[in-house]
This record gives C-alpha cells, structure tokens and sequence, in this order.
C-alpha cells in the first residue's frame, strides 16, 4: 500500500518535517490508504447450545414481516464485522460513496485519509482554499474533512478545519453538515455552497483572531500561570496519588510544547501560548494510552469529538 499523509503524521508535538501531501482525486487519497474495501450485510444470528443450528431473529409484522432484524457490516476482503444495525440500516457497497460526492464537489483538493481500525471509521481531508499566512511564515491551511463509519458512531458529517502547517496541528471546528445515514442520505449531502461558505468564514475568523493574539507578548511566566490554571493540584486531596503524576506530565506536555514554540518563532505571545496547550493535548495527553503509547487515531477522535477542553479554556482565557 502506497503511503499518504495522514491527519496527525507526528508521534509527538513536532515541526513540519516533510513536504505537504499535493493535492490528489478522492478517490486516489482512499485508495492508497485503503479506504474502499466492499462490504456484505449478512443476517444476525447465533447458533444454539447443542450447535446444531442458527437462530436468525426476524421481523413478526409489517411490511418487513420474515426479514432478518439485524444485520451485520462485513468487510469481504477480510471478513472482519465492522458494524451491527438494525434492518433499516441504509445499504452501501462501502465507502466509495464519499469519494464521488467529495470528487464531484471539489475536484482534485484531497490531501490525506485515515482509516481507523479495521475500517470501522474513515475520514478525508480536502484543501479548498490557498493557505493563509498570519504573519512570518506561520501558515494556516483552511480544510473540510469528511466522516463516516459502518459502526455507527459518525454520521456522514463534513466538517471544517484548519491546518496549521507548522505544529501539525488540526484545529477542528464544528460539523457543516451532518447526517444520519439513511435511505436519503446521498441527496441530503448536496450542499456545496454551504459547505465552501461556512469553511472560509471560519478560516478567516480563524486568521484575524490568530492576527491579534500574536501581537501580545505573552511571557513565560504568564504561560506557567496559565498551564498551573489548566491543569489544578489540590495537594491536600491528590498529594501521592497517580492523578498528580498525571496532571504533572500533562503539564510538562505543555510547557515542552511552549518551549518549541518560542524555538521556532521567537518571543512568546498569546498565539504561541494557545498553540502549545492545543499542540499538547492533541498530541501528547489526548493521544496517550496504555503503556505509555501514543495513538494518533485516538488524538483525532477526541479532536472530532470535542474532547479538547484545556484548549478550548485556554483560548477563552487568552482571548480576553
């Protein structure tokens, strides 16, 4: 399988170390990351105590009466279940569906696909707009991602994000559009000029707010507050115990993301301050797992998911 850019290609809060992925066809972005694999939807079933026979559950009225009430999401070329549903699921032949609505909207603009797990979720990334460059070469590059998933966890949403090429960093914004996946699912997507309007208006609120957070100093010391406001210690409640290790290695995240920051780009302002909390929990704290492993994947998901609150919280602090 060839390589392509995936949404976090750092393990770790990172400067750009490789050239940005040019800009391809949806559909070659999913193929080459594996992305469109058919899928079945075999009945739900289980075989009974002795083995000597299925039980396959089915509808005893209506319409529907003798069909199977679920189904499973089989990935053929694996066999792996990737999903279970109920029979109103709506039925595809498997994600290719959103490489044709992405290619047609925007032709040739996709820039990376992950797939998650065995191909339970995926999500595309298209580039709509030239890159803005808020000040010194510090780039934000404007994106829509897509999502779906055969568990059913994502509805098909599009949301809008933005790139910062610098960090890696994806600042996720809020879904364009969203919806459940049912028999109009494909009409109900054909929204382009929203999609499109909703992307560059927040890129550019994006770019005059980064703007004016860089123009105020923002000094180490400031920073240390901040992070010691973040992440809280009751040292009456928490002294030994794992939560403060936990707290204090989030905080180090942090201040080691500071410190890359000011590195790159000189004296500390506010921008710098917000993209070090932001940098930290996307790839250090939301991404840690187990055995002290990072998950890209997991850093995503909890981007997607709005699972970000130290950076949400800092930026309402520094914005004031």
């Amino acid at each position: 399988m060839d390589n392509i850019e995936t949404f976090d290609s750092s393990r770790g809060h990172n400067f750009l170390t490789k050239d940005k992925t040019e800009r391809t066809t949806a559909q070659d972005a999913m193929r080459r990351a594996g992305a469109l694999f058919e899928v079945a939807y075999p009945p739900s079933g289980w075989v009974t105590a002795d083995g000597t026979a299925i039980v396959t559950p089915q509808i005893t009225s209506g319409v529907n009466e003798g069909k199977p009430r679920h189904k499973y999401v089989l990935r053929t070329d694996t066999n792996q279940v990737l999903g279970l549903h109920s029979h109103t699921y709506a039925e595809t032949d498997g994600y290719e569906f959103i490489a044709d609505m992405a290619e047609t909207m925007f032709p040739e603009s996709a820039t990376s696909c992950t797939v998650f797990g065995a191909g339970e979720k995926i999500a595309l990334t298209q580039d709509l707009i030239d890159p803005i460059d808020i000040g010194n070469g510090d780039v934000i590059q404007p994106q829509i991602c897509w999502l779906t998933s055969f568990n059913g966890v994502w509805p098909t949403a599009v949301y809008d994000l933005n790139h910062r090429l610098f960090c890696q960093n994806q600042l996720v914004g809020t879904p364009l559009v969203r919806v459940k996946h049912t028999k109009n699912h494909d009409t109900l997507l054909e929204y382009r000029i929203q999609i499109l309007e909703g992307a560059m208006e927040r890129a550019g609120v994006l770019a005059a707010m980064a703007r004016v957070l860089r123009d105020q100093e923002y000094t180490d010391e400031q920073f240390k507050e901040l992070v010691e406001g973040l992440l809280p210690i009751n040292w009456e409640e928490d002294a030994g115990k794992r939560k403060v290790d936990n707290i204090i290695t989030k905080r180090a995240a942090c201040s080691a993301a500071w410190r890359k920051e000011k590195e790159e780009w000189g004296d500390g302002n506010r921008w710098l301050a917000y993209n070090a909390v932001q940098g930290a929990e996307q790839h250090n704290i939301n991404g840690r797992v187990r055995g002290g492993y990072y998950s890209r994947d997991r850093a995503l998901e909890k981007a997607i998911d709005n699972h970000t609150p130290l950076a949400e919280r800092a930026m309402t602090l520094l914005a004031v």
